[in-house]
């Protein structure tokens, strides 16, 4: 990228815009909120430029909670195969190169202008990603990678590390025909089904609330 866009960008965005739906922001921040007392992680996977992350630290430094914050993404758009697959099922092929004007370098430079510069970035494919790179203990997890295959594969990876009591939510698995992509409800459908969990949705979000130890 042009360094002369890069500066632009950063002029464009002096402060971090959230990159989900207001409600979809209030119940993640509400689950930062409920498990504040936990020991681990937060664990984002799918963060684009960290509109949304910012916001997150935030809300944990306003809780008084400090916690390592892990964000997953490849910087670089979807990977074309995955992408592919969800179009035949109906998301909108034109949607493929949404999120490609993006780098971990510029993203850094937002994270530093933002204040937050303590978010880590992962740069990966979450498919391919081994699952020992991530955090070994999970608070909570916000997944917001779109399609089916990536979806599925953050969750069978996380969700073992999340601890009694945290809490998993996944954007974009809203049924309303408005919602471009398609894939992410069907690798939640998935994942739960496999792990004979309950299929709850709040918001057009899938949620998954592990079960406190009794």
């Amino acid at each position: 990228m042009h360094p002369r866009l890069k500066g632009a960008l950063t002029l464009i965005l002096p402060h971090p815009i959230p990159e989900i739906a207001p409600e979809h922001l209030y119940l993640y921040l509400d689950a930062l909120s409920r498990t504040r007392e936990l020991a681990g992680a937060v664990v984002e996977v799918g963060c684009f430029q960290c509109g949304t992350s910012a916001w997150a630290v935030r809300m944990l430094r306003a809780l008084g909670v400090s916690r390592e914050y892990v964000c997953v993404d490849t910087f670089g758009g979807f990977v074309r195969s995955q992408f592919a697959h969800d179009v035949e099922r109906g998301t909108t092929s034109s949607l493929e190169h949404g999120f490609t004007f993006n780098s971990p370098r510029l993203v850094k430079r937002f994270l530093a202008r933002w204040g937050v510069p303590e978010i880590k970035l992962l740069e990966a494919d979450v498919v391919a990603l081994a699952p020992d790179a991530l955090p070994k203990s999970v608070a909570v997890a916000l997944i917001d990678v779109d399609l089916e295959e990536p979806t599925y594969a953050a969750l069978e990876k996380i969700y073992p590390r999340v601890v009694a009591g945290g809490a998993i939510v996944v954007d974009d698995c809203s049924i309303d025909p408005t919602n471009p992509y398609r894939g992410a409800r069907v690798g939640f459908q998935r994942f739960v089904q496999a792990h004979q969990l309950p299929e709850r949705y709040v918001f057009g979000m899938g949620v998954i609330d592990k079960a406190r130890a009794t």
